[in-house]
């Protein structure tokens, strides 16, 4: 009896499981079509390679870029110039040209042969007096009575005080004049006031026949009031000059030049 119901009990399991395999099946279909987590097991750490070369690195926010190298270029030598040895040490050639003008300035200055008067101040002492046109003595002197054209002759103006006591008198050089003239006294050709600027007031005390002389180099060249450009040189022949000091005018002196 007991070997039946274990018999029949056999049976049914092995039918009973045959029956529920299709209920289970689209269970399992339905599991693999469903997106599963994969989990991988933890990488295995790996040997350093070698390392990689330095790139260009980005600039950093903030920094500038370093400036690059500066760039010396040689300079073009200009047409007709030649460069020798160092370019940047070579001196080009001055272009200008040394002037062959006479020197415009023929001002009258104290003679340093002749000792200079005592300057007067401000408020000179009671004693001296100012110079009257009477008591002054103006003469005219020529360094040599010949000379030759090109060379530069010496005059002189002289201020003497020719009274018996010391006398305060301006000699600005505006006040002062020598003036060459032709032979006869009719034609002016020079004077040392023509192209000369100076002025300003000298203030001097003159002692009793104590001579102030002053000189100019006279180029040989005629002048006219303003001092133009164009002066021509005066020929050999005979000539005077004439000096004076405001209105005090001297006697005449004459002079040679010679070719």
């Amino acid at each position: 009896m007991l070997v039946v119901v274990a018999l029949v009990w056999t049976v049914a399991a092995a039918v009973g499981g045959r029956g529920a395999e299709p209920a289970v099946r689209p269970a399992t279909h339905t599991a693999l079509s469903a997106p599963q987590e994969v989990t991988r097991p933890p990488a295995a750490p790996q040997a350093p390679g070698p390392a990689a070369l330095p790139g260009p690195q980005a600039p950093l926010p903030g920094v500038a870029e370093p400036a690059p190298p500066p760039v010396f270029e040689l300079p073009t030598p200009t047409a007709g110039t030649p460069v020798t040895g160092d370019p940047a040490s070579t001196t080009q050639p001055s272009t200008t040209q040394p002037s062959t003008a006479q020197p415009l300035t023929e001002q009258l200055t104290q003679d340093p042969t002749t000792p200079p008067a005592t300057p007067a101040t401000s408020e000179p002492p009671a004693d001296p007096v100012p110079c009257t046109n009477a008591m002054l003595g103006v003469g005219a002197e020529v360094e040599r009575p010949e000379h030759h054209v090109g060379e530069r002759a010496l005059l002189r103006l002289v201020v003497t005080n020719i009274g018996d006591r010391p006398c305060v008198r301006d000699l600005d050089a505006a006040r002062q004049e020598v003036v060459v003239w032709s032979d006869d006294l009719a034609q002016r050709l020079w004077s040392s006031n023509d192209c000369s600027r100076a002025s300003g007031a000298d203030r001097r005390t003159l002692e009793p026949g104590q001579p102030v002389v002053f000189s100019v180099r006279w180029v040989g060249r005629t002048s006219e009031p303003g001092c133009p450009a164009d002066r021509t040189v005066v020929p050999a022949g005979s000539y005077q000059v004439m000096t004076r000091v405001d209105d005090v005018i001297s006697a005449p002196i004459p002079f040679r030049r010679l070719p």
